[in-house]
């Protein structure tokens, strides 16, 4: 996926996306397609919702949202856009490892040069039934700045935080639990002491659903490693960016819970249980790693016994032929790799070990960037994790990676100032569960946040960073 020297370069004289911009917040209207039969996404600034299927070239549109800039420009729901701001695109390919070559790269382009003009005006040609129609598009003008789209994320994560501190998930359960853990990362990455109080809510919400039910004599019972992992992961970074130290009770509570789920073939599971007739997933091992490698910086000591088990499991996932981890040792060719391979690089960096591991993880993210966004139904942790693991592996491999994705960050971000989620082309089913609005906002966050490198996970070392700057 080649993106032009036009769409990267930083224009200072140009304006950013104000967040408010005067258009609705818009929902995309996505369907989940679990085979890759089709793929939905969010049209960026347009505010509205396209579909392409394997070998298209034309983006179908599902849906236009109210008092937005497409539907003001009068796009229709069966429309095709055959061409973005002249520019007539290279078939889609459903295969994950093409990323987001094609129609999607193009339209991205097209909007990122239209809004940074002096007339914020994109030209569509569409299909509709057997005409050709041209329509000119009033975009919200501005053009795309990492640091202000996640201030706009940040804003909107705060105004939809709930009053118990979490954010609402897609189901019930305990989906809260792991995206609020994201969300209030989020806000920690934005480095503003006005979000303080929201970050110390979630905490509290987290702490109060979840790791109050730990009981460590009987790890049977307690919360699923999924959310212990993204507890622990949250209170470490949080102690390290503020040197508030008074969570870390909780923090050696969760991390003690996972090493004591570490069974004795180094493997783990959803809970205590080792599911797949006793294969576990290493998703599991690597959030574990990245929880006991923060919490270690914390003063916390990391049970040796559980690190070795489970790293041992963890190196007999790689994948010999991409480098990668695979789903576990017994499945090592999974193709959705970047969430278990980030996440580990990352925890490897933290800790300081196994160098040359981390840098062959992360030179299998770079070689593979196209499937960032699929891991376990879930484009979420493919991102946080993908990109966290490169930054702190390999600096130069993720500078090249997240240029690569600029498309993805253009046509995520949505007229109101914040952003819309933008899933994988496969089954988005887990995202679902977390909540698309609130893991979609969280996750281009730590994304962006990954090219600051404050966050330990993103290969900070920096103690006491947040709100000093301010």
């Amino acid at each position: 996926m080649k993106i032009p020297v036009l769409f990267v370069l930083a224009v200072s004289s140009l304006p950013s996306l104000a967040a408010d911009s005067g258009f609705p917040l818009y929902h995309p209207k996505l369907q989940n397609s679990k085979k890759g039969d089709h793929h939905d996404f969010p049209l960026g600034l347009l505010s509205a919702t396209g579909r392409l299927s394997d070998g298209e070239r034309e983006i179908l549109i599902m849906d236009t949202g109210p008092g937005g800039p497409a539907e003001k420009a009068g796009l229709k729901a069966g429309d095709r856009i055959v061409s973005a701001g002249g520019r007539k695109p290279e078939p889609f390919s459903a295969s994950t490892g093409t990323g987001l070559a094609g129609p999607q790269t193009d339209l991205a382009l097209a909007l990122a040069t239209a809004s940074a003009a002096t007339s914020p005006d994109l030209d569509l040609v569409v299909r509709r039934g057997e005409e050709l129609v041209s329509l000119r598009v009033g975009l919200p003008g501005g053009r795309l700045k990492g640091a202000d789209l996640l201030t706009g994320i940040a804003t909107h994560l705060l105004a939809t935080q709930q009053k118990n501190g979490r954010w609402q998930p897609g189901v019930g359960g305990d989906a809260d639990v792991y995206m609020s853990a994201f969300c209030a990362l989020s806000l920690l990455a934005a480095d503003d002491r006005k979000y303080l109080p929201a970050i110390k809510a979630a905490i509290g919400f987290i702490n109060q659903k979840s790791t109050s039910t730990i009981d460590l004599k009987n790890p049977r019972t307690g919360p699923k490693n999924w959310q212990a992992a993204s507890t622990a992961i949250l209170l470490a970074e949080y102690q390290l960016a503020t040197g508030d130290a008074s969570y870390g009770k909780a923090l050696k509570t969760n991390c003690d819970l996972l090493a004591g789920r570490v069974n004795a073939k180094g493997r783990m599971g959803h809970h205590f249980d080792i599911p797949y007739n006793g294969g576990g997933l290493v998703i599991i091992n690597v959030q574990a790693h990245l929880a006991w490698a923060l919490a270690e910086k914390c003063g916390y000591k990391i049970d040796q016994g559980a690190w070795d088990r489970s790293y041992q499991e963890v190196k007999a996932s790689s994948d010999g032929k991409t480098g990668a981890l695979g789903y576990s040792s017994r499945a090592p060719r999974s193709p959705d790799i970047s969430a278990r391979t980030g996440a580990m690089a990352s925890a490897l960096v933290v800790a300081g070990r196994e160098d040359e591991m981390a840098r062959r993880l992360a030179g299998a993210l770079v070689a593979h960037h196209g499937r960032m966004r699929h891991a376990h139904a879930m484009s979420s942790i493919g991102l946080i994790y993908g990109f966290a693991g490169l930054k702190g592996a390999n600096p130069e491999g993720h500078e090249e990676v997240m240029r690569k994705w600029q498309p993805f960050l253009e046509l995520s971000r949505n007229a109101a100032g914040s952003v819309a989620y933008f899933g994988g082309k496969r089954n988005i089913g887990g995202d679902q569960y977390l909540g698309l609005a609130p893991i979609g906002n969280a996750m281009v966050a730590l994304m962006i946040a990954s090219s600051e490198g404050k966050l330990h996970m993103c290969g900070g070392t920096r103690k006491g960073w947040f709100g000093v700057s301010r």
